[in-house]
Parts: structure tokens; C-alpha cells; sequence
């Protein structure tokens, strides 16, 4: 987007804000000549939905919970057959990794899908409490054990997860009590914390995991290569990665490779040999603008077939970002999608963002991550509540007009086994199941409240998600029909996670690591 409509926008979105429940349809343009398909007029919720929590907000504002309504899918035209496909196995496992689930959204692609079949029916089974005298270290940078990223699994089903306060935790089932998590090791530098980081393993059981260390102008990012101790529950480091100054509250990619990426919340993409820490190259993402509140949050950047690096930021758009070529220490941008100057008829909802919390509230970048298909073709969701398909060249393909909320959509897509089935979940108006070829509406799935938990799909085709009022809801992928909505009493802001045993994790905003069974 050029500055000057940046500017434009963003003054329409102070205007929004001064004017209350105004509309910006003076700050559309004219789209181009591509699909635009709108979600249905939504029906009316039973309940009032509690406000929702601010992407990317305070750790200790955690939203009280509030009654749900059972709300019914809203189907649109019938799937075609074969939308729950199994016959394709999860691109991790098609690329020889481990079981378990390795890293945020669970390959490369971030397809969300697991090889491993969860329960329809959810039921509290273990918990672990990180809200513990003895894990508050005194120089913390959160204010609490607010878990807002997702867990990675291990082929043992043992989970790592990380909190606010400043851990990565690894935790196994405990022998002893039949509803409790034993703590096997925790790591964390002086000082730090991983904010929003999703761990990623590697085949030997190495755990990747960013942290900040310092604040103001002191504050640093680095990578973490850390190993389970031989004795005692002190995390082992192999290899710390400096990731420049600014903080990082991003997860790692592990490319087929042994590639890490990440991208730092100045905007800096990184690749990392994962074997020994050192920085292969790197890029600068984001608008040579100032950038108040930072050029990125909770991103894991994606990979292309052809190795091309996606990344989303705040400000703009979605960038397309190519290795340098030999001993080149320098990624070259390929191309940027600017979701500024591409908007459907819909007029969005804005206003200005004017602290950290409310990140996303100008609907100019995405606070989600890319999911990227076999075929190379990109799907995104926005904070302007579009969801797009662009192709490897950087063109649209279609959009997705989902219904209209600030900060609109913070999730990652999961995608069907046979790649003809997008689902993500949105600010408003809950799950949606999108064609992949076109962007059409399949089905649409109600939730009262907000959904910043990207979707987990599992190998029968249930698709497991979480809300901001403390719902865990298990639905099928073929036409939404609800299975469990399970209420855990907290927020759930974490996407789900699959074991190996058919359990289901995720972790909530007052510092729970959960587990569920049927």
C-alpha cells in the first residue's frame, strides 16, 4: 500500500473511532476483476457474547467466561464428496518427520493436520498448572502464566509449551495420579520470556524456542536450541542464535532442510542452521515506515515447495521472501501482498490501534500466519476480515469475506487432507469451511465470543478449536455438525494439538496446560 493511502486508511479509522459504529466504505477500492464470496447474514446469538480479548493483549486481562449458546452450523452448499480425505497423510509425516506434532500448525505448510485421530467427545482427562509459587521467577518480563501459543508434541506424546512468565515446558503423563501432568524439565535464560513462541522439535528431540531477554531499548531476541537434561529438571541449551535487538514473540519453522525461520518483531526474517545456531541469512519485512507497536506478532512464517519464506506483518501485508543464492548472507524480497489494496465490496471496521494490545484494530496487516497448499497457492486471513487466496506469483485468486470485526482474523487455515477444504475461524462468526478452488462458503459453525485458536484437523476429519470464552469445541470437517463444546473455564487462545494416543492439548490464559480424552 502506498503512504499516502496508508495514511488514508488509517485517518478513515480515526474518524471510525470518533464517529462510533461507523463504516469505512469511503476507504474501499475498486477490487479487480477476481471471485469475492461474502459470508452469510449471521443468525442471532441466544446469549450475549462477552467482550472479546484483544489479540496479542495483556497477559492478565485475561476475559472473564461467560454462558455459551449450542448454536447450530449454518451449512452452505453441500461439500463434495471426499471433503474428510484420509488417504493423503499429513505433508510431515509425507516428509519423514517424527510423530507427534513438531512445530506450530504442524509442518512447514502449515496445514494443520495431524496424522493422529482425536475423541468427538471431549472430556478434561490431565491438567498442569504453570500458576506455581516456584515457576513466578522474580525477573519475569510477563506479569503472568498467560499461555496464548499453541504446544508441539513429541513422538512420545511428552508437550512442550511455553507461558508468559518466561518457560518452555516439557511435560509427560504422570505414572502416579491419572489427572495430573508431571513436569519432566523446564528451560528459561535470565530475564525472558517466549511470549506467543510455539516451540519446534527436531527428529533427535531437540526443542527450538525464542526468547526476549531485556526490555526498552536493552531488549534482545534470540533462538534457543535446548535438550532435555541428563538429571534434574534444568533444560540443557545447545546453541543460543542472536536475532538482533527488538523482541521476538514469533514461533520457529523447521524446514525438510534443517532450515529454521523466524522473524522478529522488528520485522527481521532469519534462517538458522538448526544444527549449530548460525544465522544463514537474513531479510527485512514490514514498511520502511516507522512502526509504532513493532512489524510483526505471533507469526510462524510459512514454506513454499520451491522454498520461497512467507511471513505476514502488521502493517502491510504478506511477503514473499526468496534465499540468497550461494554463500549470499541476504534474502531478497520477491514480492509483497498488500491486503490494503485488496478489499471486497464489504465495509470494514476499524479503529486506531493505540497501544500493544489492540495490535491488528486498524485492519491494515494480519496478525495470522500463511498456509500454504501442494499446488504453491498462499491462504491468509487479515485483520481487515478477508481471507485470501493469492497464487506463487504474488496475484489474487480469490477472497473470502468474512463477517466484519476488528482485528478480524488472527487464525492460520487448516487444509483438508486432499487440499479442496480451507478452515479457518475468525473474530466474528466463528469456523468457516472454504472451497479451496474458489473460495466459496461450505459451512459456517457460530461461536459466541471470539477465535484467535487456529484449527487442528485430525486424521478421521474432526476439527478442534478454541474460543475466547473458554469453549473447546470438536466438530466434523465435512459439514460442520457439532461434536463436543466442552467448557474448560478459562480462555483458549492456543490451537489444539493431537498426540499420538488420540488426546487432545491445549493451554488457557490463567496458565493451564490441559489435557482431553473422549
Amino acid at each position: 500500500m502506498s503512504s499516502t493511502r496508508r495514511r488514508f486508511l488509517t485517518s478513515c479509522g480515526e474518524l471510525l473511532a470518533l464517529g462510533g459504529t461507523s463504516l469505512l466504505a469511503a476507504c474501499q477500492s475498486q477490487p479487480p476483476p477476481i471471485t469475492v464470496t461474502s459470508a452469510p447474514a449471521p443468525a442471532k446469538p441466544t446469549t450475549a457474547a462477552a467482550p472479546a480479548a484483544s489479540p496479542a493483549g495483556s497477559p492478565s486481562a485475561a476475559p472473564a467466561v461467560s454462558p455459551v449458546a449450542k448454536p447450530a452450523a449454518s451449512v452452505g452448499p453441500s461439500p463434495s464428496a471426499g471433503v474428510v480425505a484420509s488417504a493423503s497423510p499429513s505433508p510431515a509425516v509425507a516428509a519423514g518427520a517424527v510423530v507427534g506434532k513438531p512445530m506450530y500448525q504442524m509442518d512447514a505448510r502449515h496445514t494443520g493436520l495431524s496424522p493422529h485421530t482425536g475423541p468427538q467427545r471431549l472430556a478434561i482427562k490431565r491438567m498442569f498448572n504453570t500458576n506455581q509459587p516456584d515457576l513466578r521467577p522474580a525477573d519475569a518480563l510477563g506479569p503472568g502464566p498467560d499461555i496464548q501459543s499453541s504446544t508441539a508434541i513429541g513422538p512420545d506424546g511428552t508437550i512442550y509449551a511455553t507461558n508468559f512468565v518466561g518457560w518452555l515446558f516439557a511435560l509427560k503423563d504422570s505414572p502416579s495420579a491419572a489427572d495430573s501432568l508431571d513436569l519432566a524439565w523446564r528451560f528459561r535464560p535470565p530475564n525472558g520470556s517466549p511470549f506467543h513462541c510455539t516451540p519446534a522439535l527436531a527428529r533427535d528431540g531437540t526443542v527450538y524456542v525464542s526468547f526476549t531477554t531485556g526490555t526498552g531499548d536493552a531488549a534482545r531476541g534470540s533462538l534457543f536450541a535446548v535438550r532435555a537434561p541428563g538429571s534434574g529438571q534444568d533444560g540443557q541449551m545447545v546453541w543460543q542464535a542472536d536475532l538482533g535487538p527488538g523482541t521476538v514473540q514469533n514461533s520457529p519453522t523447521l524446514g525438510p532442510d534443517g532450515t529454521l525461520y523466524i522473524v522478529n518483531v522488528p520485522g527481521v526474517l532469519s534462517a538458522i542452521d538448526s544444527s549449530s545456531g548460525r544465522v544463514k541469512w537474513t531479510a527485512q519485512t514490514g514498511t520502511s515506515e516507522p512502526a509504532r507497536f513493532g512489524q510483526t506478532v505471533k507469526v510462524a512464517p510459512a514454506l513454499g515447495p520451491d522454498g520461497t519464506v512467507y511471513t505476514t506483518t502488521l502493517t502491510s501485508g504478506l511477503y514473499a521472501v526468496s534465499p540468497p543464492t550461494g554463500s549470499g548472507t541476504q534474502g531478497s524480497i520477491k514480492w509483497t501482498f498488500d491486503f490494503g489494496e485488496h478489499l471486497g465490496p464489504t465495509p470494514l471496521v476499524t479503529t486506531p490501534v493505540t497501544a500493544p494490545p489492540n495490535r491488528g484494530q486498524d485492519g491494515l496487516g494480519s496478525g495470522g500466519s500463511a498456509t500454504v497448499g501442494p499446488d504453491g497457492t498462499i491462504y491468509v486471513g487479515a485483520n481487515n476480515s478477508n481471507f485470501y487466496a493469492i497464487d506463487p506469483n504474488g496475484q489474487q485468486k480469490w477472497l473470502f469475506e468474512a463477517e466484519r470485526e476488528l482485528a478480524g482474523i488472527w487464525t492460520t487455515a487448516a487444509l483438508s487432507s486432499d487440499a479442496s477444504t480451507l478452515y479457518f475461524a475468525a473474530n466474528k462468526g466463528g469456523v468457516y469451511a472454504l472451497n479451496a478452488r474458489d473460495g466459496s462458503l461450505k459451512w459456517q459453525f457460530n461461536i459466541v465470543g471470539s477465535v484467535y485458536s487456529s484449527p487442528a484437523l485430525d486424521a478421521a476429519g474432526t476439527l478442534f478449536t478454541g474460543s475466547t470464552v473458554g469453549h473447546i469445541f470438536a466438530l466434523s470437517s465435512r459439514d460442520g455438525e457439532r461434536y463436543t463444546d466442552l467448557d474448560v473455564g478459562a480462555p483458549v487462545w492456543s490451537a489444539p494439538s493431537v498426540r499420538p494416543d488420540g488426546s487432545v492439548v491445549v493451554g488457557d490464559r490463567t496458565g493451564r496446560v490441559i489435557v482431553l480424552t473422549g
